[in-house]
């Protein structure tokens, strides 16, 4: 048997429910799939884990924010989504690396734009369907945030075209 996609969604979808009804694990509304926040989620629990007096919960001096769902347990979604593209991309022989010859893809431009990205993702409310829902509210940043986005899809595009 082929694992398709639709099986595979509803297999990990009865785990995940099973996770919330056995484990208490319950994401907080509106958590999709947001690399920033479930990063930042990740390094707040491991930090609550190194340092249990600054923990979550405000037992310290310092309170980190975060999804409830890093109080106790690590939230591995951004490793799952990185094995998960690898190793579907090598079962359908999609994998190659692309080397782009520009001033930005130098490793210390690629840091320092990747931190850049990770601050104005959390400042303007993490991810796009996030966003919108907030810009739909009127709240300026998260309209700003938004026509950001849409810019830098653009800009990215236009780049991607003229470098292919």
């Amino acid at each position: 048997m082929r694992l398709t996609a639709t099986v595979a969604g509803g297999i990990f979808g009865l785990l995940g429910a099973a996770g919330q009804a056995f484990f208490h694990v319950i994401p907080p509304p509106a958590y999709g799939i947001c690399i920033a926040c479930h990063m930042r989620d990740l390094v707040n629990w491991i930090v609550a884990h190194i340092y249990p007096i600054y923990g979550l919960k405000g037992g310290g001096a310092l309170v980190i924010p975060g999804g409830p769902v890093s109080y106790n347990f690590p939230v591995l979604t951004v490793g799952g989504i990185l094995i998960g593209a690898v190793i579907a991309a090598r079962v359908n022989r999609e994998f190659r690396w692309k080397v782009m010859r520009v001033w930005w893809q130098k490793p210390w431009a690629e840091f320092f734009l990747g931190i850049l990205v990770m601050v104005s993702a959390l400042t303007f409310g993490g991810c796009p369907i996030r966003t919108a829902l907030k810009a739909a509210y009127l709240d300026m940043t998260a309209i700003l945030g938004l026509i950001m986005i849409g810019a830098g899809v653009f800009v990215g595009c236009q780049v991607l075209k003229k470098l292919t």
